[in-house]
């Protein structure tokens, strides 16, 4: 045999030998690649780009590549760590039989460049064939016309292979340093290195259960929904320090507790697999955390983005409550040298609304609810029982929406004979008493309404809830005089003329007649048009690619919770091994053998999904409350989602247990 050939032969068969640790080493590494591959082809696809709301669906999938390539550093880094550990006998055994530590570098580079090969040019080709079928997921949780065409992304597969091959050549880097570090006696023993039974360290339980804690307290403190996504990211921090601290002190604390129970230590069952978990949870700490907090993760992200795209029609109803609004600004009208007088602001609405019955006519549509307003907003300031400008009423901010009795009752056919002192109310924010000044004028509360005026907004997301006002005044003189009551003469009033209406017809027609009236619009600055369907095409754009983000990182945190549950089932058979061989030759029979196993299972790979559960259940109200900022106010919704989604997860992590089990059992057997 050549020389040259002797370690690209040798790498090549040490990939096969160890197949066992290789092979989902290279899946998940060319899994995690294709779906960085598929990422990059969504943000670059000019099918992407053509469609309407490729703006939100692109930034969606730009802020995905960027996860997937966070997590890919993590992933291969763990996975290469833990594929080293179990070879290190067999590198110390290679510098034992004669060669240097130059040559079993030379050994890893070539079996580095073997895995990159693999899992890069196998990442990429399995991100091309699947790149269509999850375009057209995309497209269709969208609501997005199917795009005819393939296409292959240049720039996606470059930007693929430049990363994975920085991310190998770091793991090459990692392991040269670990050989070059080790001395060939300490490669040889590092199978039968034991660890010595770890101290109940109490302050770092005390600490673990006071970051716990405190995540846990902010989820339940926040009330504010602008306050839950400040303080998101710090309660995710303190709850992962937490779990870590937990796993690492609290689990050997509970094993210790566990054997101190006579009653269920000395059960041959209990008994070996307490005193084996005790004397390596060092090592187990750490994984079990790992999967405990990518199994959170799973759970909320999958469970809070499927809630919103089962949330899209009631937050469109929240947003639009009707097809089609317009709005009219008669401020804008109102100038020094030809003042918007009664007479005029009566002409100009009603050209609007033959304007409007015109455009209507022609659609050949009907309008099965068809209304129209006139509202004043001011701004003013509410202190104590007293609403006024700023300057002589310092308090809080308050928006008061003003409209006429008449108004009222043609939105919601009810009549309300109020006096000039009298108005009927809605607060938002703030206590209204039934009696209440603006300036020095005392106003009294004829009746309250439950809710404010049904306009659309084209606002997704809400911030904290606003102080508004809303007052139905008996006429428009009544009106006028609150206004500037409220304003003095110092503030800025806008008036607004709405007409809204909702359509029998088809969401095609309706968009069509949204599109005639803004185009037949003569002065933009004057007019909007606000349309449901229009809007919800932009809506379910963001929220379908919310979705199917949500779906692929909680695929790839999936994946990465198998891969350690798998490695960490290879490493515990390892270690086991031995072990249970002695037990059956001091005289443990094979059931007592596998009652100690299933004990010893149960009790490590079951610990991070009730763990995962809890986490979930505490996250419920701070996540509920960041819902709200996309105008989910029902939680209800949130609850099912989440209650389903870990149903789901519980069944796939039996499923990977069970599967890992089965390779744990064939190795102790």
């Amino acid at each position: 045999m050549r020389k040259s050939g002797f370690f690209p032969r040798l790498a090549l068969v040490n990939l096969v030998r160890n197949g066992r640790y290789y092979g989902p080493y290279l899946l998940s590494c060319g899994g995690t690649a294709a779906m960085f591959y598929i990422l990059r082809y969504l943000t670059e696809s000019d099918i992407v780009a053509s469609v309407r709301g490729a703006g939100y669906l692109q930034s969606l999938m730009y802020l995905g590549c960027i996860v997937v390539a966070l997590f890919s550093i993590v992933l291969l880094l763990y996975a290469n760590s833990f594929v080293m550990k179990r070879r290190q006998r067999e590198l110390g055994l290679y510098n034992i039989l004669g060669l240097e530590k130059r040559h079993i570098a030379l050994l890893c580079l070539w079996e580095t460049l073997y895995c990159a090969g693999a899992s890069i040019l196998g990442g990429i080709a399995a991100g091309i064939l699947f790149s269509k079928l999850t375009l057209l997921l995309l497209l269709q949780l969208s609501r997005l016309p199917a795009e005819f065409g393939f296409e292959v992304s240049v720039p996606g597969i470059l930007s693929t292979a430049a990363l994975f091959a920085v991310l190998f050549a770091l793991t090459l880097v990692c392991n040269l340093f670990r050989i070059g570090r080790a001395r060939p006696v300490e490669l040889l023993r590092s199978d039968s290195v034991g660890e010595r039974e770890p101290r109940t360290r109490r302050l770092l339980v005390v600490f673990g259960l006071l970051t716990l804690g405190g995540g846990y307290f902010l989820s339940w403190k926040v009330q504010n929904p602008t306050e839950a996504l400040a303080l998101f990211f710090l309660a995710v921090i303190l709850v992962m320090i937490g779990t870590y601290c937990l796993f690492t002190a609290g689990s050997v604390a509970v094993l210790k507790a566990l054997r101190a129970n006579p009653g269920y230590y000395y059960q041959t069952r209990h008994f070996t697999a307490v005193a084996g978990l005790l004397h390596r949870m060092k090592q187990n700490a750490v994984g079990l955390a790992n999967i405990c907090i990518l199994s959170t993760m799973v759970l909320v992200t999958v469970s809070t983005t499927v809630t919103l795209y089962l949330s899209c029609e009631e937050t469109l109803d929240q947003m639009f409550p009707h097809d089609i609004q317009v709005s009219q600004d008669l401020t804008h009208l109102d100038q020094p040298l030809d003042p918007l007088t009664p007479e005029r602001r009566q002409q100009e609405t009603e050209a609007t609304l033959t304007w409007i019955d015109r455009l209507l006519a022609d659609s050949g549509l009907t309008a099965e609810h068809f209304s129209w307003y006139t509202e004043v907003r001011a701004s003013s300031s509410y202190s104590g029982n007293t609403l006024g400008w700023p300057e002589d009423t310092p308090g809080d901010y308050v928006t008061v929406y003003l409209i006429t009795a008449e108004d009222y009752a043609r939105l919601t056919g009810q009549t309300a004979a109020l006096e000039a002192d009298q108005v009927l109310a809605y607060a938002q924010g703030l206590e209204l008493p039934d009696t209440f000044y603006i300036g020095a004028q005392p106003f009294r509360v004829a009746g309250r309404l439950d809710q404010g005026l049904p306009y659309n907004s084209s606002t997704l997301v809400s911030g904290s809830e606003s102080t508004e006002l809303l007052l139905v005044a008996a006429d428009r003189q009544a009106l006028e005089e609150i206004a500037s009551l409220c304003l003095s003469d110092q503030g800025v009033q806008r008036e607004t003329f709405r007409i809204q209406m909702d359509l029998d017809g088809t969401d095609e027609e309706k968009l069509d007649l949204a599109w005639d009236i803004l185009k037949t619009n003569v002065d933009e600055s004057v007019y909007t048009v606000t349309s449901r369907q229009d809007n919800a095409i932009d809506l379910y754009a963001m929220y379908g690619g919310f979705l199917f983000l949500g779906v692929f990182l909680g695929l790839l945190f999936l994946l990465a919770t198998a891969l350690i549950i798998y490695y960490k089932q290879i490493s515990e058979g390892y270690e086991d091994q031995r072990r249970y061989t002695i037990l059956r030759q001091v005289g443990m029979t094979d059931r007592e053998v596998r009652g100690s196993i299933h004990s010893q299972i149960l009790l490590v790979f079951f610990l991070p999904l009730v763990t995962a559960g809890i986490h979930t259940a505490a996250a419920y109200p701070m996540v509920s409350k960041m819902l709200a900022l996309f105008q989910l106010t029902s939680t209800a919704r949130y609850a099912v989602c989440t209650a389903g989604t870990f149903t789901v997860f519980c069944a796939v992590y039996a499923l990977v247990y069970g599967l890992t089990a089965r390779s744990y059992r064939r190795i102790v057997a």
